[in-house]
């Protein structure tokens, strides 16, 4: 007969079988995280019903950690197993997670997958993490100065690798340069508790050798070749928008793929169509993904609505023309 432990151990087992998270891939954030996610999607959609999500409950694992870390609050340990175990995609993308990889272990158990995502040039991403902290600070507690930086994030006195003093004293980049040594410390110490990862270089995720090492990690050799994808890199200085824009700047160009834009006609026609119905209902709601850009009056967005339904009507009618002309084309044998 099976003692009690066992059968503990054979509950754990069947839990953990049951619970949907397949693959962890992390990074700092400012090193191709949405790219990653990008390819996994594709990945993804050629297997059937799974779901990769971008920066799953980054913002709040970094504030159950950091609350954790200073106070020993066992409330902050329960929410940071919660919401591992109640992570409804086979894959998550971003950052928050090399710290709290030993409670994903207990959770997952060795099968699960991770992807060590890293930018090699250390100091383009220490850069891009002092832009973006600078832009957007809200996320960036313990970096930023500005009374909007609301949301901890990791710093080295968490882990007694500076005091709180020091910390303070440090200037923007060389507490980037820390949280850059230190996520990728993290990673490469705890990756002993899974049996399989990988590491990727994001200076070369689109190269063919790469992408075909991603779709066989994740999916296995019978999945196709994720697409070339270079999202978040569009040409474009967000700084130079008055602030109330960049929120929105940066939300509708930040999953925007050039190469896509490049190969496939359609392609920025769904992308911004779908973006502009989005963001029009997140103002009509007031929805969170706002992240404190004011809606404007409701007077506006109708009219706004009104505009875009006849640019989309007068469209619709240029198509159908189009289309009968290809087909007339067609039929007298054109080419």
């Amino acid at each position: 007969m099976a003692d009690g432990s066992d059968i503990a151990s054979g509950a754990t087992a069947d839990l953990r079988l049951s619970r949907r998270l397949k693959v962890l891939c992390i990074g700092t954030g400012r090193d191709g995280t949405q790219s990653l996610n990008h390819m996994v999607e594709h990945i993804f959609a050629s297997s059937g019903d799974q779901r990769t999500m971008h920066e799953y409950c980054c913002r709040e694992f970094n504030q159950a950690f950091c609350d954790l870390a200073e106070t020993g609050d066992d409330g902050a340990t329960a929410a940071l197993e919660r919401m591992i175990a109640d992570c409804p995609y086979e894959c998550i993308v971003g950052h928050g997670y090399a710290a709290i990889l030993p409670l994903f272990a207990r959770t997952y158990g060795r099968d699960l997958k991770i992807v060590h995502l890293y930018r090699a040039d250390r100091d383009s991403c220490i850069a891009s993490l002092v832009k973006n902290c600078e832009l957007f600070p809200t996320a960036y507690r313990y970096y930023s100065l500005s009374p909007a930086a609301s949301v901890k994030r990791i710093a080295a006195f968490h882990f007694g690798d500076l005091s709180r003093g020091a910390w303070d004293r440090l200037s923007l980049p060389e507490k980037f340069a820390w949280y850059y040594d230190k996520t990728h410390a993290l990673v490469r110490q705890h990756l002993a508790l899974f049996d399989a990862s990988i590491s990727i270089q994001m200076e070369c995720l689109d190269d063919a050798a790469t992408r075909r090492g991603i779709a066989d990690f994740i999916g296995g050799p019978a999945m196709p070749l994720p697409p070339k994808t270079r999202l978040n890199a569009a040409k474009i200085d967000i700084s130079s928008f008055a602030e109330d824009r960049r929120i929105r700047m940066s939300w509708l160009l930040g999953r925007l793929n050039l190469e896509e834009v490049a190969a496939d006609d359609v392609y920025a026609l769904e992308y911004f169509l779908g973006k502009f119905i989005a963001w029009a209902g997140y103002q009509i709601g007031d929805a969170p993904q706002l992240d404190g850009t004011p809606a404007p009056p409701k007077a506006m967005i109708a009219a706004n609505l009104e505009r875009a339904a006849k640019l989309l009507n007068e469209g619709v009618r240029n198509i159908d023309e189009l289309r009968a002309l290809v087909n007339d084309r067609q039929d007298k044998g054109g080419t």
